[in-house]
């Protein structure tokens, strides 16, 4: 059903240009998902929290992406790659799957991630499914993120640092 909505709303050529936006970027961060699957970074940490337009370009968020590595402080050659691996991936699947792709278009990286899982245990079954590595999962994004907003302080671990009491002044000898 959601396939025949898709092909009527895909006649006018302005649609279809919007939804071959959309695919192309939700292949994109995909594929980026898997690329950088087995690393751990703090950018992804920044990567996790983003959001984007629905007519975000493939490039517009790579440039996005990259900044967030760059500014960590990554070596950027393996970052690069996958990039431009991403970027390719965009550009060779949309020929065959600009429906599906347009289907599963997301707004932030939150729902990629869900994506993600959701195909991960369609391929594989729960047994078999890849084990998360270098993103968090996503209930634990979400659960950050409403932190984040309502102004949620984290506890830290251990012990609490003793707060030293500062001497008064009229200590001092007279």
């Amino acid at each position: 059903m959601k396939t025949e909505v898709l092909e009527t709303n895909f006649s006018s050529p302005e649609e279809m240009d919007r939804a071959i936006i959309r695919a192309r970027r939700t292949a994109f961060v995909a594929r980026f998902i898997v690329l950088r699957e087995g690393k751990r970074t703090r950018a992804h940490r920044v990567i996790e929290c983003m959001e984007w337009d629905d007519l975000t370009t493939v490039e517009e968020l790579a440039f996005r992406f990259r900044q967030a590595f760059f500014e960590n402080g990554d070596n950027m050659f393996p970052v690069d790659r996958d990039l431009r691996r991403a970027v390719a991936h965009s550009f060779r699947s949309i020929k065959f799957f600009v429906f599906e792709y347009a289907l599963r278009a997301t707004s932030n990286f939150v729902d990629s991630l869900i994506d993600y899982e959701r195909s991960n245990q369609l391929l594989f079954c729960d047994d078999d499914a890849p084990k998360p590595g270098g993103w968090r999962l996503p209930h634990e994004i979400k659960r950050l993120k409403e932190e984040q907003r309502l102004g949620v302080v984290k506890k830290t671990r251990g012990r609490p640092k003793r707060q030293s009491v500062p001497e008064s002044s009229d200590t001092s000898p007279q």
